[in-house]
């Protein structure tokens, strides 16, 4: 018989919190029966299936708001009577210790499973849950842990996006549907991997998803590689993306942009709901690529320079910071006489040091440097000992080439901040129905993604630091904690698109602001709402069963369960006293 930590002779207590709404979401994702149909199970093994030790796990991380393995068998423990009624399973607590933990991941880590999770669990999604699909957005980012890189592991040290490059990373790629932002596939590669190879194999995975439907993928310039573009073209697919200033482009830039700044060209204006973006032209070329079996492909491209406002001021603002920080470096060059100064005494040697300083600034042409020259001289006797009036006497001459003045040059600076703000979008969408607005419109819309990084990174998934060490469980902890964002996030959404429908807000979910209302609530504070309630339920024998008495569902929560669609009776049955 099991011994809970929290029972008294008699008596159990019990925190109910949001689990019996994350676990009713997750059977409304079929959550548990998709893990147990490609987790399997060994032929051997006793207990909960490895589907709903996963499932429960999952209750556990996004309740708790940690992953790590060592705490899940003694909340399990404290919350034992809860878990088996919700579940219907018969649970034991050596299902959900360090061994069986590791096998789940192990599981989750094998690539053919994973993938056929991700394709059912979308296809659900999209047919039961209605989730929207006018296109698919495309991104990287990278988790780091405190691991010893080995040679052949997952963790490896690479560009940090996450400012650790001190510490080794993996790196993670997401596919998401526009525009819900709900997770369609993602890919762990080792954390050296460079962005542009990795996006095909993530686009093919997400045509077998959607069953080869023709889609507008979107991403930014690492996704811009010709050779991506190209595929995309070849199997009926559209993109959107940005041209990185390098290469062919960089040599061609200028001749893009003069002829619009010098007012040559004549600018579109760009607008969302009548605030102006920004405004730009845009120009068709042709663009080729020869394919691994030879095959050339050739198409129409759309290249659209477009200056965003936004984008100019913060550069803007930028420029002017390094205009003064050149210029307080500038005049630190040459200080006045003192001991322990430099002094330059070759002009050439100073306008070698004036010229690195405005290249590590990146302000070369617009500032003026004035240097003047100084003389001193003194006059010396000739030998040794003292002077006197027929003592012969020699001058020297001491030179110093000193900045006397640092100025901006205003129409140089003038001509620059023109050019600032600019960005190539290219697509392959015909103009017959997508304008330039909607690419730039479009193409801002990419917070959904970043939201969802934000989400799986932070609580109460904590995807960053990772805490697992050997690979095979660092690649299913991530899968595991990608599966936790597929259910915070129906949740968030099913409770927006509720909202809106209804056309209603939802009041009380700001701690400290009670009376503050919103009609896009994020998950992690609808789930915080549930915790913050404190729900709570008593058990006590008595004629020889047990009778639960459960705290009362503040109002919110019931309003909250009414937006998502899921019966009071999910908390109710949990009570049962007369």
């Amino acid at each position: 018989m099991l011994c809970h930590m929290n029972e008294k002779p008699g008596i159990v207590i019990e925190r109910i919190d949001d689990i019996p709404l994350l676990l009713a979401m997750m059977e409304q994702l079929q959550l548990p029966e998709t893990l147990d149909k490609h987790l399997g199970n060994h032929g051997h093994q006793q207990g909960v299936s490895n589907g709903w030790v996963a499932t429960i796990w999952l209750a556990f991380i996004l309740s708790e708001g940690k992953h790590t393995k060592m705490h899940v068998q003694e909340w399990v423990e404290k919350r034992w009577h809860l878990l088996s009624e919700l579940s219907g399973q018969t649970l034991r607590l050596e299902d959900f210790g360090d061994d069986r933990l590791a096998l789940v991941l192990r599981r989750l880590s094998d690539l053919t499973k994973w993938h056929g999770i991700e394709s059912e669990l979308w296809t659900f999604a999209a047919v039961v849950h209605e989730v929207g699909l006018n296109g698919v957005r495309l991104d990287s980012t990278t988790s780091f842990g405190y691991h010893t890189v080995h040679e052949e592991g997952v963790m490896q040290h690479g560009h940090s996006k996450d400012h650790r490059p001190d510490l080794p990373q993996l790196k993670l790629m997401m596919a998401v549907a526009e525009p819900a932002g709900e997770p369609m596939a993602c890919d762990v590669h080792s954390g050296e991997s460079a962005d542009d190879p990795l996006y095909l194999p993530l686009i093919d995975r997400v045509r077998a998803i959607v069953g080869g439907r023709s889609l507008l993928y979107t991403g930014d310039a690492k996704m811009a590689a010709l050779e991506t573009r190209g595929d995309l073209v070849a199997h009926g697919d559209n993109y959107l993306t940005v041209l990185p200033r390098t290469g062919e482009t960089a040599q061609a830039w200028e001749t893009w942009l003069t002829p619009i700044v010098d007012g040559e060209q004549t600018a579109t204006l760009v607008w969302r709901k009548g605030e102006l973006l920004g405004a730009g032209y845009e120009f068709v070329r042709s663009q080729e690529v020869t394919d691994g079996e030879g095959q050339q492909q050739v198409w129409d491209e759309r290249v659209q320079l477009v200056r965003s406002l936004a984008l100019a001021r913060t550069e803007t603002q930028r420029l002017h910071k390094r205009l003064e920080e050149a210029t307080a470096a500038l005049n630190a060059l040459t200080p006045p006489p003192g001991r322990g100064r430099r002094k330059f005494a070759d002009v050439d040697a100073l306008h070698t040091a004036i010229d690195q300083v405005l290249s590590r600034h990146g302000v070369q042409g617009l500032l003026q440097v004035d240097i003047v020259t100084e003389e001193k001289q003194e006059t010396c006797y000739i030998g040794p000992g003292r002077g006197g009036p027929h003592r012969p006497t020699r001058t020297e001459t001491e030179v110093r080439y000193r900045i006397s003045a640092v100025t901006q040059d205003a129409e140089a600076i003038a001509r620059h901040q023109d050019r600032l703000g600019w960005r190539a979008y290219v697509t392959s969408l015909p103009d017959t129905n997508w304008s330039l607005s909607d690419s730039v419109v479009h193409y801002r819309a990419g917070h959904v993604v970043e939201q969802d990084f934000h989400a799986l990174k932070d609580r109460p998934l904590g995807l960053s630091p990772l805490y697992v060490h050997r690979s095979d469980q660092i690649t299913g902890m991530t899968h595991l904690l990608t599966l936790a964002l597929r259910v915070l996030l129906l949740v968030q959404n099913k409770v927006r698109q509720a909202l809106e429908k209804e056309g209603q807000t939802v009041t009380g979910l700001y701690e400290g602001q009670p009376g503050r209302a919103t009609d896009r609530p994020t998950g992690q504070r609808i789930l915080r709402a549930f915790v913050r309630a404190e729900l709570t339920r008593v058990g006590r024998e008595m004629g020889g069963q047990r009778l639960w008495q459960l705290t009362p569902l503040p109002s919110l929560l019931i309003q909250i369960l009414a937006l998502l669609g899921v019966p009071n009776h999910v908390y109710f049955q949990l009570g049962n006293s007369p």
